[in-house]
């Protein structure tokens, strides 16, 4: 008998000022994409722009190609609404299957949620107005 043991997916979604961090930990493959994808769809309908949306996955415990899959769509999406998506990877369950796929100078990968949010832009000052 061949069992396969994942761990359950668990996502949640802050708000920090302007930015948005989705927070991801466990498997995110097939049969829990969903719930990242739904976190996702909600964080670019309440980002800010020019202000990123943060994908948290230090936490993620394994990263298959559905997780790449919904990574892609949602950096295309960025790129169409002027929403930064920033990734934040630390490790080699994560960071091996991005490498491989080819997106480690496709998306923007982050140590850290401090230094994702840091590089978010300045709300640029009002035009100034001709005397």
């Amino acid at each position: 008998m061949f069992t396969t043991s994942h761990l359950p997916l668990h996502v949640q979604r802050e708000v920090c000022v302007l930015s948005v961090v989705v927070r991801a930990s466990g498997d995110v493959d097939q049969d829990t994409v969903a719930a990242l994808h739904d976190e996702l769809r909600v964080a670019f309908a309440v980002a800010t722009p020019p202000h990123p949306v943060v994908v948290d996955l230090s936490e993620v415990t394994f990263f298959g190609s559905a997780g790449i899959n919904e990574l892609l769509t949602h950096h295309r999406l960025a790129a169409a609404s002027g929403i930064p998506l920033r990734i934040v990877a630390t490790h080699r369950m994560v960071l091996r299957p991005l490498t491989a796929a080819g997106l480690g100078d496709v998306l923007e990968i982050h140590p850290d949620v401090e230094q994702a949010l840091r590089l978010a832009p300045a709300v640029p000052p009002a035009p100034r107005r001709a005397r």
